[in-house]
């Protein structure tokens, strides 16, 4: 297989992750949409992927595709840092963004991925400068590692405990201090559901 331009992987992996949702594939105006381009432009990357092998289209036609070689990894946004220690400043937009293994995700949620600063979850094999997969939630278990906002401004990436009716966000380094706090100032951004090391 031919090498893929970085919007040709986002293409097809838009097309595979359509497919796992819905079993059929995006139409040229679903993929046009996405992307912001013109139907035209959908059916140039749409050539190109046919061209190199990746999917194969009867008569020319994007819903009457399969795909022939599917990627085993996946592209997700990075959003910025969050702190395994004190909670830093909210998570900034990013453009970055970092290629992660589709076994690292949930089919049917959302994921983004974000870089940590600090040493508070050491314990958990989670490193300073290590890339952290959360799955976008709302609401956690007992005992899940969690990327919380406190008060709206700060996050922090830390074990989801309680307390005498408390959040309890319990580091896993026992040089550090949990950071104890009233539910209401809480908000859980997402579950972590995988780490990645660049060495």
């Amino acid at each position: 297989m031919r090498k893929l331009t970085e919007k040709q992987k986002k293409v097809l992996q838009f097309i595979e992750e359509y497919m796992d949702k819905y079993g059929y594939p995006p139409s040229i105006r679903d993929i046009a949409r996405r992307f912001r381009i013109t139907p035209r432009g959908a059916q140039m990357h749409l050539k190109a992927l046919e061209k190199k092998g990746v999917i194969k289209r009867k008569d020319g036609k994007a819903r009457a595709l399969k795909i022939t070689k599917r990627t085993d990894a996946m592209l997700l946004p990075v959003l910025g840092e969050i702190a395994a220690g004190e909670a830093i400043e909210m998570i900034p937009e990013s453009e970055e963004e970092i290629e992660v293994p589709k076994t690292m995700v949930a089919v049917g949620y959302e994921h983004f991925v974000l870089r940590v600063r600090g040493e508070s979850m050491i314990g958990d094999h989670i490193m300073d400068g290590d890339y952290v997969i959360i799955r976008k939630q709302s609401t956690a278990n007992v005992g899940d590692i969690v990327a919380v906002s406190i008060d709206n401004s700060e996050a922090t990436l830390k074990r989801l405990k309680y307390e005498n009716n408390m959040v309890r966000l319990e580091p896993s380094n026992p040089d550090m201090e949990p950071i104890v706090i009233e539910p209401e100032r809480v908000k859980i951004l997402g579950k972590l559901v995988g780490v990645i090391r660049i060495l």
